[in-house]
């Protein structure tokens, strides 16, 4: 194959355009094992938007941003302040990968959705029910969540 990539279009992508496009959307919260191409299907699905803010919660410095805030709004001043970013929100999306690793980010997609409706929000993580049990937060009615799977070497959504 040399240098070309090849990238497989996966039953997600549409889903997330029709996500991306619905009048009432929530938050949106992509579980699956690591290695499944979570990040990938964001990355390359971010490219429908004018602007992307990629947030890694497994930055200290990054997960720190999702402490003390009071509306979803301060958290979004927050992130577009730590990034150096002013946007406009209806054409922009916010990726929360590893989301696992903050309970307050997870709470954070309450806020968001309550808050600021116009932005589209995805967060990732793997392995969520175990740290969910650890660290003793749950997922409210105000996001959606899809599951990203892999077998064998095909990857979809289930």
């Amino acid at each position: 194959m040399g240098g070309r990539q090849v990238i497989f279009t996966r039953k997600i992508e549409s889903e997330l355009l029709l996500w991306k496009n619905a009048a009432n959307r929530k938050p949106i919260v992509l579980r699956g094992a690591r290695q499944v191409g979570k990040t990938f299907v964001v990355n390359q699905f971010a490219k429908n938007f004018d602007h992307f803010i990629d947030i890694n919660l497994e930055r200290p410095k990054e997960r720190d941003l999702f402490s003390g805030f009071n509306t979803g709004q301060e958290l979004v001043e927050r992130i577009l302040l730590y990034k150096g970013q002013k946007i406009d929100t209806k054409s922009a999306l916010l990726f929360i990968d590893e989301i696992q690793h903050s309970a307050d980010a997870v709470q954070s997609l309450r806020y968001l959705y309550e808050d600021v409706k116009d932005l589209h929000v995805i967060a990732a993580g793997s392995l969520l029910e175990v740290f969910s049990k650890r660290e003793g937060f749950f997922f409210s009615g105000r996001q959606g969540q899809e599951s990203l799977y892999v077998s064998g070497n095909v990857r979809g959504i289930s």
